[in-house]
Formats: structure tokens, sequence, C-alpha cells
């Protein structure tokens, strides 16, 4: 129907009914797309088979076997070095979280330490060390930081390192906390590298680390990276 300069158009009620499915149909989908998923990446320790490595990792360095009995992914104790097991996509140039619960049972100055690591060899370790009852942050093997952290060692510790992007920089932080505790809110620490300061972009799988000084099989009972989120 005409009228002046313009026209006048009767919609039916299906007709309105239609297009409204179809703008919630696309709002659905720009939010899906927009909603980062929940996890990256988990290591399947439950399920895996007694004496294997869980699907997606590969050991790099190390004796590492899952404990079918204990549900626990296992460190040898020998050879005495550095293990190092990646796992999960390669991450390039974004933020990500990897969490962990792990133990390394020693006493005395005989004690192990492990941790977790985002971006590979290139990228920073989180790292429990017993001994002197602190948290260190690594890159590429020089220690960045450390702050205390009083814990016991027989008993499962959660670590969890973060990183975001933040215009020209990276922010690095770090919490740890007795398994089966709240998640702390406050951090042990926070630093900030500028992308300059790196000789390589971030970019790599996520990782395990154990040293074994102790004499005693360190183990980890759990493993999940997450993309970058705010805290």
């Amino acid at each position: 129907m005409k009228t002046g300069e313009g026209w006048l158009v009767f919609l039916t009620g299906s007709t309105l009914a239609c297009l409204g499915a179809l703008a919630a149909d696309e709002g659905g989908k720009g939010k899906a797309e927009q909603e980062p998923p929940r996890e990256l990446a988990r290591l399947d320790i439950a399920n895996s088979k007694e004496g294997s490595i869980p699907g997606g990792a590969s050991v790099v360095k190390g004796s590492w076997a899952v404990d079918a009995g204990a549900k626990k992914l296992v460190v040898a104790a020998e050879p005495l070095l550095e293990g190092w097991l990646e796992f999960g996509p390669e991450i390039r140039e974004k933020g990500a979280s990897i969490t962990a619960s792990g133990r390394a049972p020693g006493s005395g100055r005989l004690q192990s330490r492990f941790g977790v690591g985002l971006y590979g060899r290139n990228g920073f370790q989180l790292r429990l060390v017993p001994v002197r009852q602190e948290v260190e942050l690594v890159h590429r093997g020089e220690v960045i930081l450390s702050r205390p952290f009083p814990h016991d060692p027989s008993q499962l510790q959660q670590v969890e390192l973060s990183v975001r992007a933040e215009r020209q920089h990276w922010i690095v932080s770090g919490r740890a906390w007795k398994e089966g505790e709240d998640r702390p809110e406050d951090l042990l620490f926070e630093h900030k590298v500028f992308a300059v300061e790196l000789l390589f972009p971030l970019a790599g799988k996520a990782v395990l680390v154990a040293t074994p000084f102790s004499g005693e099989p360190i183990s980890f009972a759990s493993a999940v990276v997450t993309p970058e989120k705010a805290d």
C-alpha cells in the first residue's frame, strides 16, 4: 500500500516470528563465535593405560609413565635430570593459563621440584621448590624471580601459570595452593615482559617439568590448559 512519498508494509504475525527467529539465530552464532573454548587441552590421566603416556602428550626428556592404579602420571627418579613433557596444541602469540596438581616428596636438602610451563622451551615455567619453600618463574633456563610459598612437599599442590597480552607486553602471573583448598584470589607474583625483550615469539605447547632430586618419583594428578582469562 503506497501513501505519500513512502510505502506502508504490512507484516503478518508469522512473518515477524520468522524474522525474529532468524535474528536470534544469527545473534546466537555471533555469541558462540566470540566465546573462547573452555579448555585448550587436558591430560586424561585417569583413563590412560598402565605404563602409557596420555593421549596428546609427548615426552621430551625423562622417564614418564601412567600409574593406572593411582591415577597418576609419574616421573621416575632415574635418570636424574629435568624431566620435560609437552601436551596439547601449539599456542602462538596468545595468552593462556595452565593449572596442574602434583607432588614431589623429599626431605632435608634432598628435595625435588616440579612445575608447569607455556610456549615450550622459549616460554615460561613456574616451578615449586620445596627445599627453599618458594615458587620460581623461569625463562629459557634462567630464574627471573622467586616468591615465598610455605608448603608440605608430601601433599598434592596446585600450581597455575598464566600469561596475558597487554598492548606491547605480556603479563606473566602465578599461583600455588594446597590440593583441595579454594584457588586463592591473590597472586604469588606478576611480572611484565616486553615483547622486544624476547629472543623468540611466544609459541609452543604446554609443559610439565619435574626434577627428582630426592630419589623418589614425582607424580602429577591433573593438568589442564585454558585460553587467556581475566583474574
